[in-house]
């Protein structure tokens, strides 16, 4: 059999315990490319779902469609509450005990998911506006929550470097999430419809989610809760600044409906949906690195600083891109996808994506805490940085609409970013390369520069143009450097 085919099916596969701490370069990189295929997929499908569900139901609607998803984020964030990251650590550091550890998470995933479900759905009267549908909506969205007990179920493959089988699901759900998208457009939907039709299909995802983890893990129910003590040790602190984060990831959407309108929350939907999508690349790198490094820190120091020091060069090579095509491309974006009726949102996604780049360095340095001892850390900054989410959009959202939340997201963005990175660097005893930090910079001023020059031509050719130009200058300056990537796939270190 040729061995591509036999890595390809080695990717797809479910893997051992145990495989993070053996990982050498090449398969972290091909992990990390399969993942990150995966998310270019979900990045694509959602750019016609998003703007179909827009245009469906109109700035007022999918004001009321965001603020009902922004609300389940929220409550979503308590039970998660830092778990899956300490089973991710656990698992890698004592894979001996892989099931046990598998099992806890999922147990209380799904403990803390019953008690939270219940307390939202209190709070929906007292927190959101009748009328709308808004209520109905949030109500029925709420039932997501329980699928996440089988959702955290997938990190045993992640875990093991295995991306195919999550990646596969993930794909999956995005494409029938289109498909029924269609259907209610077709339809003339509205969000209680949208609710409904995506509820069942998170609830039939958990259902393979559940069938495919039983078939390539053992879920060991067994002692279980003598291992939740060990998973809680971890996950406290990360799931008390996890909760801080979510609030200022998604409370701006909430406000915005409550201090300004219906209209400007749909506005400022429609640019943040672009952004969040986006936000799972830099997540997908670390999910692959985390387990990594927890299963080598202590022993190879160096090799943790080198894969630090990619980690954040590759973070930068996306957001730089991604903002400097918005900078000068972010109205014409706007108009294919969404149309005249949310032409201001233009305005708005490039501060978004401007946030993309603390977020990127952010997720690095939030990954890294856990391992380095800095779980307190993250409790604290990201609650310094929720105080301030909260005081500006309360300062901006009356007077400034969607563009003060926006503000209000690259100010905490960045400040939360400084001072959790400057500390995990410090903890380490490394900094990051200035000169290949410059370097992509300067790229991404010439991608700029081409996007904005070649507007004329269209979005398609002022997209590709500045690509091409993007990759040149990055060979040019130094941001890539070929003998790297030579190098990673001749080599079994990263």
């Amino acid at each position: 059999m040729a061995p591509r085919i036999v890595k390809l099916r080695a990717a797809l596969g479910g893997g051992t315990s145990g495989e993070a701490g053996t990982a050498g370069g090449r398969r972290i990189v091909g992990t990390i490319g399969v993942g990150m295929a995966g998310r270019v997929v979900a990045l694509v499908v959602s750019l016609v779902t998003l703007p179909l569900i827009a245009r469906t139901l109109g700035p007022a609607g999918f004001g009321v469609w965001t603020a009902a998803l922004a609300y389940v984020g929220l409550s979503a964030a308590f039970t998660e509450f830092g778990l899956l990251n300490a089973a991710m650590q656990r698992m890698a550091e004592d894979p001996e005990h892989e099931s046990e550890w598998l099992s806890a998470l999922s147990s209380l995933r799904t403990l803390f998911a019953l008690v939270l479900v219940g307390v939202a759905a209190i709070g929906v009267p007292l927190v959101l506006s009748p009328g709308d549908g808004l209520r109905t909506t949030t109500y029925i969205l709420l039932i997501t929550i329980f699928a996440g007990g089988a959702s955290v179920l997938m990190s045993v493959f992640q875990t093991r470097l295995r991306p195919g089988i999550p990646v596969g699901i993930s794909v999956l759900q995005s494409l029938l999430w289109l498909g029924i998208t269609a259907g209610l457009a077709i339809a003339g939907a509205g969000p209680v419809g949208f609710a409904v039709g995506y509820s069942a299909l998170i609830s039939l995802i958990a259902v393979l989610q559940v069938r495919v983890t039983r078939r390539y893990a053992t879920v060991a129910w067994r002692g279980v809760r003598e291992r939740w003590r060990g998973l809680m040790e971890i996950a406290l602190p990360i799931g008390l600044g996890g909760i801080f984060v979510t609030i200022y990831y998604k409370v701006d959407a909430v406000l915005l409906i409550e201090l300004s309108t219906k209209e400007e929350a749909g506005v400022y939907g429609a640019a943040y949906r672009f952004l969040d999508p986006l936000v799972f690349l830099p997540g997908t790198i670390m999910t692959v690195l985390f387990p990594v490094i927890a299963a080598i820190h202590g022993r190879e120091h160096d090799r943790v600083v080198r894969l630090v020091r990619r980690a954040s060069e590759v973070m930068l090579l996306l957001s730089v891109a991604g903002f400097a095509v918005t900078l000068a491309l972010s109205d014409r974006i706007i108009d294919l996808f969404y149309g005249a009726e949310f032409a201001r949102a233009s305005g708005l996604l490039p501060l978004l994506m401007a946030s993309f780049i603390p977020i990127c360095l952010g997720t690095l340095a939030g990954f890294l805490a856990p391992v380095l001892g800095l779980r307190w850390r993250i409790t604290i900054y990201a609650a310094i940085g929720a105080f301030l989410n909260l005081g500006l959009n309360f300062l901006l959202i009356p007077t400034h609409g969607a563009y003060g939340s926006a503000w209000a997201t690259l100010a905490t963005e960045s400040l939360t970013m400084m001072l959790l990175l400057g500390t995990g660097l410090s903890r380490l005893g490394a900094g990051l390369d200035l000169g290949r930090i410059a370097a992509v910079l300067v790229s991404g001023a010439a991608m700029f520069g081409a996007a904005y020059a070649s507007r004329p031509l269209g979005l398609v050719p002022a997209l590709v143009i500045s690509t091409a130009a993007y990759a040149g200058a990055a060979l040019v300056s130094g941001a890539v450097r070929p003998d790297e990537i030579r190098s990673l796939r001749r080599s079994p270190e990263a």
